[in-house]
């Protein structure tokens, strides 16, 4: 820093009555202060003479002044008295049992001294409380600043802020009230707040004495006088208080009420996992006692010698989860290569089909474990800006952004094709911004494809939206994170309307609103708004935005969110951190139509989902399911949509040759425990496409769903399904996102690369990302739909034939519905999770099904089936390599398939 004399004066003052050590240990926090250009007043209230304490810091090149009266005046006289006497810029209390940390003055000083907090009339730390015993931290003052919250109590410690000269010279002339001898500081902060804001340093840099459990004035222990004094503030201040004001201080003990139902919720839950984890370690405790008997009886042995390399290897692999992650993919690299190697392929087909299948399963690589952070204090936030025009406003938006008091964010923005050239130079000028991540669209896209860029290319834990002529208060996410629970999924703020100029217009925050059913209350219309922060996870689970509800995209968000999460998923924090412009080229002004017709489908979608999930349906539906081994799965597929259906529906469970063993089974467990199941039994296989076709001809519905017999349905899926299928009348098939054990995707839709006019590749959209990768939550056409966990709307019999003995049907039923003018689309929020044999061990009939489900010679028919039937020759590698027809040229290949 410059020299003394040129850095602006600091007054601390210093209340103190005959508590010489104590006193000591203060002003020697002061003296170690890092910036120095400070006069300490110390007033003696009444105490003995102190002039030897004072003495001891003469050398110091801090001032000292000493105020002494003769008898105790009482701690607001004393605390008025050094603000007469202070002559500092900037000044500051320190209560004689407390002390400061080195940088204190210096870290408040700078912010006060910052030109962008000009506005702020008070700086404060964080304080810890330590207990005088022990020495242990019993408490941290650290609350972002709230004004609605320092109305409702103190939690700025007096020697915590430091604060403006002008305060109490200017034409306010605050001071402490002297008819109060407790929570005068309080009343002090009130009346500075009147004059401007406060500015909070995260840094805790102050230090409270607790003695007995209580500070040095017996505020704790003495309740009656703390509720006296309670008394005396309200009646100062009620008076002074707009409606507003009181409606915010209501807003936000309602807020405290709800995290304290929680934290008490939490702490009975902890209670009762403690008694039970003490039941588990007397248990483990005995069985440690015994392990140690056979463990010295193991370590003498032979064997256990001789294998010590294997254990080594074991224990390096078990540390190191990722090894094992890249040694399976190295591993399932070198057999694929050896797959696909021509000289190979004499040896390759001799080895069985069975192990084959077996090395796959072993070695196939699955996804690895996702980390979820659950700690509040370290989710990382993403800020997206979707931009179009508004170049006027763009920088002040951004920069509310990038200058959040909240440390671990990324701000990621999309310009949809501004028109206004501009807005590209605003954001060039943010290209060497590490905490900014630009995107750009060819097209304009609209706001929801943005949104959804914006989503996919974040990386944050939770995502804050802010619109591009909006902008934020500097503390908004630090505030809005604080009052971040574990269980919250979907948080929202008060806001701010200003106009075009930036002039406040009023202000909303809906604190009246009751909040006990948050999609019913939504429903009516949506309060939710401004600021949002919502989880990473949701937008996995319901999907992104849909591209159908632009101008009103984030309406269909929240029912969606709150159809599938329950109320307490919710916060709403009262304060006013958003300020939102209202201007005449605004896109929700301009599209007010379009918004309000999009806002009535949106209700009615969220009520048919709620009357979906309350039984009520227009159409039947038919399940069907087939049986060809697999029977624990099949009851436990069956059970999942006993949870999860509750529409009239039926059920059709047709058994498609399995062993007498999986007959047995079914007939003693399954038939007739369901009320609306009905089983058919067939004593011969008929593959997947003739037996789904007989199961079929049952079926009563005029919807049909193919559900496998080793899936399990996620609750919500069956609701999501049907609104996305009654979305459209030319929707003819709908699929679920379907998941494998793992959380790797199998798919979320199909779609078909042309290699050229007559080759092509059926693809999977997603396959093997993780489902929350928000890549897979996207609203897709699809160009076939797998058939397993698929809804019709056509009956998909008229195209299941015995041309597809066991691959393909679900690619040839697609193609049909197409010709006849159908959609096919995805359902990202109907979840599925598949049970496949390559995650599940111990399955009866396992390797007939896979004989029968693999056979490569069965495959060439269903190649050709579907070459008749679309003039389109279905590359898979699988089926060439097996049946040789890597050799062939173009046209023997046709000759084969036309055979």
């Amino acid at each position: 820093m410059d020299k003394i004399e040129n850095l602006p004066l600091v007054s601390l003052i210093v209340r103190t009555k005959n508590r010489p050590a104590l006193l000591t240990e203060a002003l020697q926090s002061i003296t170690g202060q890092t910036y120095l250009n400070i006069e300490i007043i110390v007033v003696n209230d009444g105490g003995d003479d102190i002039d030897e304490i004072i003495g001891l810091f003469k050398d110091d090149a801090i001032t000292i002044i000493p105020l002494q009266f003769a008898t105790g005046i009482g701690r607001s006289k004393a605390a008025n008295a050094g603000l007469d006497k202070a002559s500092g810029k900037y000044i500051a209390f320190l209560d004689d049992d407390d002390w400061l940390e080195p940088e204190h003055v210096q870290q408040l000083l700078e912010l006060l001294e910052n030109p962008s907090h000009a506005d702020c009339v008070a700086a404060y730390a964080g304080v810890r409380c330590i207990d005088q015993e022990t020495g242990n931290t019993i408490k941290l003052f650290n609350q972002p600043y709230n004004p609605a919250a320092l109305k409702l109590e103190n939690y700025i410690p007096v020697h915590a802020a430091l604060f403006r000269r002008n305060v109490i010279d200017g034409p306010a002339s605050c001071r402490f009230d002297e008819t109060f001898d407790l929570f005068e500081d309080w009343d002090f902060w009130l009346q500075l707040q009147a004059q401007g804001n406060f500015i909070r340093s995260q840094e805790i840099t102050a230090n409270y004495r607790i003695v007995n459990g209580s500070s040095g004035e017996g505020v704790i222990a003495d309740e009656s006088r703390a509720i006296d004094a309670l008394h005396a503030v309200i009646d100062k201040w009620r008076h002074k208080w707009s409606t507003d004001d009181i409606i915010e201080i209501i807003a936000h003990a309602r807020l405290l009420a709800k995290l304290l139902d929680k934290t008490e919720l939490l702490r009975s839950q902890l209670d009762l996992d403690k008694q039970q984890l003490m039941l588990q370690l007397s248990i483990a405790n005995q069985e440690i006692d015994n392990i140690k008997q056979a463990n010295d009886l193991l370590l003498n042995s032979l064997s256990w010698r001789i294998t010590k390399p294997l254990r080594a290897l074991r224990r390096t692999l078990t540390i190191n989860p990722e090894k094992i992650f890249t040694l399976k993919q190295a591993v399932w690299s070198i057999l694929i290569r050896a797959y696909q190697n021509q000289y190979l392929q004499p040896l390759i087909r001799l080895i069985p089909f069975n192990l084959k299948h077996s090395l796959k399963t072993l070695f196939i690589p699955r996804a690895q474990d996702r980390k979820r952070v659950r700690d509040p204090k370290n989710l990382k936030v993403s800020i997206i800006i979707p931009v179009y025009n508004h170049s006027k406003h763009l920088r002040e938006c951004i920069d509310s952004a990038l200058k959040q008091t909240y440390g671990n964010l990324e701000v990621v923005i999309c310009d949809d094709a501004s028109p206004d050239s501009e807005v590209r130079k605003i954001l060039d000028q943010y290209l060497d911004q590490p905490k900014i991540k630009i995107l750009y669209s060819d097209k304009n896209n609209g706001i929801s494809a943005t949104q959804n860029q914006l989503l996919i290319a974040s990386t944050g834990d939770v995502i804050a939206f802010l619109d591009c002529d909006d902008y934020l208060a500097g503390d908004a996410i630090e505030i809005a994170l604080s009052a971040w629970q574990d269980d919250t999924v979907y948080l929202h703020t008060g806001r701010i309307n200003i106009d075009e100029d930036g002039a406040e217009v009023n202000r909303i925050s809906f604190e009246h609103l009751p909040r006990q059913d948050y999609f019913l209350e939504n429903l009516d219309r949506m309060f939710a708004t401004h600021l949002k922060i919502i989880h990473r996870d949701a937008f996995a689970k319901v999907g992104l935005f849909d591209p159908r509800f632009d101008s009103a995209q984030d309406y269909d968000m929240l029912m969606r969110i709150a159809f599938h999460y329950p109320t307490q998923a919710f916060v709403h924090i009262p304060d006013k951190l958003y300020f939102h412009r209202l201007h005449k080229k605004q896109t929700t002004v301009s599209m007010n139509d379009k918004q309000l017709a999009n806002t009535q489908l949106i209700q009615k979608e969220a009520t048919a989902r709620q009357e979906i999930r309350n039984g009520k349906f227009s159409h039947f539906i038919s399940i069907i399911m087939l049986s060809y081994g697999k029977k624990e799965q099949t009851l436990e597929a069956l059970l999942s949509l006993e949870k999860t259906v509750n529409i009239p529906h039926e059920i059709i469970l047709f058994d498609n040759g399995s062993a007498q063993e999986t007959v047995d089974f079914i007939k003693h467990n399954i038939e007739g425990r369901f009320d609306n199941l009905k089983v058919f039994y067939n004593d011969t296989n008929l593959g997947p496409a003739a037996g789904r076709r007989e199961a079929l001809q049952h079926a009563s519905g005029d919807w049909f769903i193919i559900f496998d017999n080793d899936e399990i349905a996620e609750p919500g899926w069956i609701e999501e399904l049907l609104v996305r299928a009654s979305s459209d009348q030319n929707i003819g098939a709908v699929c679920c996102k379907v998941i494998f054990p793992d959380e790797s995707l199998q798919f979320s839709g199909g779609n078909i690369r042309h290699l050229d006019d007559q080759l092509i590749l059926l693809d999977l959209y997603d396959k093997g990302k993780n489902t929350y990768d928000l890549e897979t939550a996207q609203f897709r056409e699809c160009d076939w739909c797998p058939i397993g966990a698929t809804l019709f709307t056509v009956n998909p019999a008229l195209f299941l034939h015995d041309g597809y003995p066991n691959v393909f049907e679900d690619a040839g039923v697609s193609m049909a519905l197409r010709r006849e003018g159908k959609r096919l689309v995805n359902c990202p929020g109907s979840w599925v999770w598949h049970e496949h044999m390559v995650y599940r061990k111990n399955i009866d009939m396992k390797d007939r099904y896979v004989n029968d489900r693999y056979d490569p010679l069965k495959m060439i028919t269903s190649l050709r089936s579907f070459y008749k039937e679309n003039g389109l020759i279905i590359q898979d590698e699988y089926i060439w390599r097996e049946n040789r027809l890597n050799g062939l040229t173009r046209e023997e290949l046709i000759g084969l398939l036309s055979q």
